[in-house]
């Protein structure tokens, strides 16, 4: 009886992990490679979760220095729709053309009071190595 429990458990356990989808943003983004990534290099696929969803941030315009201020992007343009999934898992920035610098932030205009700031590269990649995502 013991070892049935202890059978059904894996098997619950193992159809909850298989039963996990593939993020439609990053099929999106990724289309055939998003599948490889999940199946075959799940941590790439973690990295690439992690991007979309710890990125940026929402600051109050008047908290950027007069430099950060004169670098914002005001060609990018949200609906109240796109602003209402800005920090949950529906934001997908690349569907607004942003591309994440290897270099430098970027910062992009919400509305009058609010800006997106996007980390360079370097610092998403440090951030998810300290972070339960990472699997290595």
């Amino acid at each position: 009886m013991k070892k049935l429990a202890i059978l059904v458990g894996f098997l619950i356990s193992a159809s909850v992990s298989f039963s996990q989808e593939i993020d439609s943003r990053i099929l999106k983004n990724k289309g055939k490679e998003a599948e490889k990534m999940y199946e075959y290099n799940k941590n790439s696929y973690n990295y690439l979760l992690f991007e979309l969803d710890h990125s940026y941030e929402i600051v109050p315009k008047k908290s950027l220095s007069k430099e950060e201020r004169n670098g914002i992007k005001k060609d990018i343009h949200f609906t109240e729709a796109a602003i209402a999934s800005i920090g949950t898992a529906n934001f997908n920035f690349y569907d607004f053309g942003i591309k994440l610098s290897k270099s430098e932030r970027q910062y992009v205009q919400i509305d009058k009071e609010r800006v997106l700031v996007f980390y360079a590269i370097p610092e998403i990649t440090k951030a998810f190595t300290i972070s339960p995502s990472n699997t290595k």
